[in-house]
């Protein structure tokens, strides 16, 4: 059996109308998600940085980036796309990809769709498909990637981004296989530059490799029908994992990705790794608040205690900018405990850097987490007051993880306030009803013009 084409089999032959209506409506969300996180990430400034850049290279005007409405082609509207998308890293997680999908599909639909005048069922279906290569393809593999350093987002995400690019062109079995294999070699992206500018770009050249690749099987170039899990292949250099190739294909759409386990969306703008224990602070500052007044002063010591993976995942102790406070498990706590939010407001370089903040992460110790874990973010935090008196807080499923979910609501208030606070309060209520009817929307482009109304 090739693995490659029973994939582009499975991606050609599925339809609007053979996907249940529970993922059709579930399959709305991350795309709100992901369209309000994008916009929200317009005033970061890899946003910029992408978006110029590509404007530099004067493409054919044929998509819309989101800073400035610009226009472009499909492949550098879907980078500068994507890199704003992931800016925050406010977006949703897969666990069975064990990266961030939407950022990458979201970003190459919408760009290729408007060049296609692609209707929103079109749009659905392609995200459906292109979330079930990169979940699957990324829970056959296994999470050895991830530990070896590979960015999964990036590597997953194109050859998901290659998927959904395929079927809004309705590329045949052959050209399928050709695109997710053109998608194999352009794979890339180390963990290594978490923290930087250069981890939102992994989204957005994620989505970009995706539109190419589609675009070139779709003039006829080609790839090794092998190269997924053949000698030399993509399975070998990312994971030295093929022993699970078999069951791929079965796995597509058994059960829907969107069901079953379901995605992680993300009530705070920073890495997935520390929310677990920004829900634990916001229960200890309930607790101190019942203590006196919170005042950093007052810390003897900050305990906090995760499960020990996540060591390797928030590297940085002593961040020095908002970017870098993301992967920092001490400001991360610290912001919830002092602040009592965490919002973008607080990855800021100057709240970081503050003298309170570094104080308090001057006292911060972390321990690991043993027993019996329910999550792999399941965390607790312990503040140690002077006087012998604590306040503790505990969480079993951070907020937004399958298990303890984000409702419907919470996430349509999120993309209220991300679009709201760039755009307009209007246009974001505009958009959002067009998003959540979005199987009524004849073509892709009046969604867009909707956020330059």
């Amino acid at each position: 059996m090739n693995e490659l084409m029973e994939v582009a089999k499975y991606v050609c032959g599925l339809s609007y109308d053979k996907i249940p209506g529970e993922v059709i409506e579930a399959a709305k969300l991350p795309v709100i998600d992901c369209l309000g996180v994008t916009v929200a990430g317009l005033e970061d400034d890899c946003s910029r940085i992408a978006a110029e850049w590509v404007d530099s290279m004067a493409c054919k005007e044929e998509a819309t980036l989101f800073y400035e409405f610009r226009r472009s082609s499909p492949a550098w509207a879907a980078l500068a796309n994507g890199t704003a998308a992931h800016a925050l890293d406010y977006d949703d997680v897969s666990f069975r990809m064990m990266g961030h999908p939407s950022v990458a599909l979201v970003p190459a639909i919408v760009a290729l769709g408007e060049v296609l005048s692609s209707s929103g069922k079109d749009c659905l279906v392609a995200y459906v498909a292109g979330l079930e290569v990169a979940a699957k393809v990324g829970s056959t593999l296994g999470g050895n990637a991830y530990m070896l350093g590979w960015h999964q987002t990036s590597t997953l995400g194109a050859l998901g981004a290659a998927a959904s690019c395929g079927k809004l062109l309705g590329l045949d079995e052959e050209q399928m296989a050709y695109a997710l294999g053109i998608a194999c070699s352009l794979s890339n992206g180390l963990r290594a530059n978490f923290g930087t500018m250069t981890k939102p770009l992994h989204a957005g050249v994620a989505a970009m490799n995706g539109v190419m690749a589609a675009q070139l099987a779709s003039r006829g170039f080609t790839s090794n029908p092998d190269v997924l899990f053949g000698e030399n292949g993509f399975a070998r250099a990312f994971s030295c994992d093929t022993e699970r190739a078999e069951e791929l294909a079965r796995t597509l759409g058994e059960p829907y990705e969107l069901l079953d386990p379901g995605l992680s969306y993300k009530p705070y703008p920073c890495c997935r790794g520390p929310q677990g224990a920004i829900d634990a602070a916001l229960l200890a500052r309930e607790e101190w608040k019942k203590l006196g007044d919170i005042d950093v002063a007052q810390i003897e010591k900050l305990e906090c205690r995760v499960p020990a993976w996540l060591r390797g995942v928030l590297m940085y102790h002593e961040p020095k900018t908002g970017t870098e406070g993301k992967f920092s498990l001490e400001f991360c706590v610290s912001a919830a405990l002092l602040e009592g939010k965490v919002g973008i407001g607080q990855f800021r370089d100057e709240v970081v850097t503050s003298p309170t903040m570094v104080e308090a992460i001057s006292r911060f110790e972390w321990n690991d987490l043993e027993g019996e874990i329910t999550s792999p973010f399941a965390s607790e935090v312990v503040v140690h007051l002077k006087g012998g008196k604590k306040a503790e807080g505990k969480t079993e499923r951070p907020l937004g993880e399958p298990g303890n979910p984000m409702s419907d609501d919470q996430i349509f208030d999120k993309y209220r306030e991300c679009v709201g606070n760039v755009i307009s309060y209007q246009v974001a209520e505009d958009t959002l009803g067009i998003l959540r009817g979005m199987e009524d929307l004849d073509d892709v482009n009046r969604l867009m013009r909707a956020y330059q109304a």
